[in-house]
């Protein structure tokens, strides 16, 4: 793509209502990038997502103890 030429958004796949939150991002964010992806393959992708999540999700719902909180102000 050149740099003066702009991609074309379908609008009908952001707008598209889902129950899944990720499936709604998976569906805006390709069709943003002017990608088509078949409904399985968002399902796939949506689903990677809801893993990378829980990933996640189990790191920030550790707890730390008070001293291992960051200082408020970081001097070399």
């Amino acid at each position: 793509m050149r740099q003066d030429e702009r991609r074309v958004c379908n609008d009908g796949a952001v707008t598209q209502s889902s129950d899944n939150p990720f499936e709604a991002y998976v569906r805006a964010a390709l069709a943003l990038q002017g990608y088509t992806f078949e409904d399985a393959e968002i399902a796939e992708i949506a689903a990677q997502f809801a893993r990378l999540e829980a990933i996640a999700r189990t790191v920030l719902d550790w707890p730390l103890p008070f001293a291992s909180e960051p200082a408020p102000v970081f001097r070399p």
